[in-house]
């Protein structure tokens, strides 16, 4: 602070305080208490894995990707392989995704998107197609649910619905005309110039 400012804030102070008001001048720079806060690095907000995490995922994969094929038109094999996908889930303690979901049917996330839109005419079967859309949904709930109560990173949760859910951000534009009455032809003539 300029040593004028700093004599001119001491005056202001003295005469406040000599005529009983105990109002003083605000001082500017840091919040009160945040000189000795911790600072936090870059460092510090990278997400780091423990100790056999990579192991637990990559298990987990293997396990997924070696199930047996089912007919993918049997609705019965459809609901049990989706059972055994999410309890597979429950029991590695790994959150479920689509790629995971689409990997426990032998397929990329792509194709399930394809089955779920009625794209892929390989699935006959309504009813097999209503399932996988009921295990999607499913997904796509428990990310709501797990965003809701701050368990994943919100930058994380955006991507991962903008990129598996079809969530898009969208704004809406709205157009009024300025006036409540439609144009008349000779409003339209006389602006025109086509009437003399």
């Amino acid at each position: 602070m300029p040593r004028q400012k700093k004599i001119n804030n001491e005056l202001i102070n003295q005469k406040n305080s000599e005529n009983g008001n105990l109002e003083t001048q605000r001082k500017r720079g840091r919040p009160k208490g945040s000189k000795n806060s911790i600072k936090i690095t870059r460092q510090d907000k990278q997400p780091t894995t423990e100790q056999g995490e990579n192991k637990k995922y990559l298990l987990h994969d293997i396990k997924l990707s070696s199930l047996p094929a089912i007919d993918i038109n049997d609705n019965p094999q459809v609901e049990q392989r989706i059972n055994d996908y999410f309890l597979l889930c429950a029991d590695d303690d790994i959150k479920p995704s689509v790629a995971s979901l689409a990997l426990a049917f032998g397929f990329s996330r792509f194709t399930l998107f394809d089955f779920i839109a009625g794209r892929n005419k390989t699935i006959t079967n309504k009813e097999c197609i209503l399932t996988l859309k009921k295990a999607y949904d499913r997904i796509n709930s428990y990310y709501e649910h797990m965003m809701n109560n701050g368990k994943i990173n919100p930058v994380a949760g955006i991507f991962l619905m903008k990129n598996n859910m079809g969530y898009k951000d969208t704004t809406d534009h709205i157009i009024t005309a300025n006036n409540n009455t439609d144009p008349t032809t000779e409003d339209i003539t006389s602006k025109a110039g086509l009437l003399d």
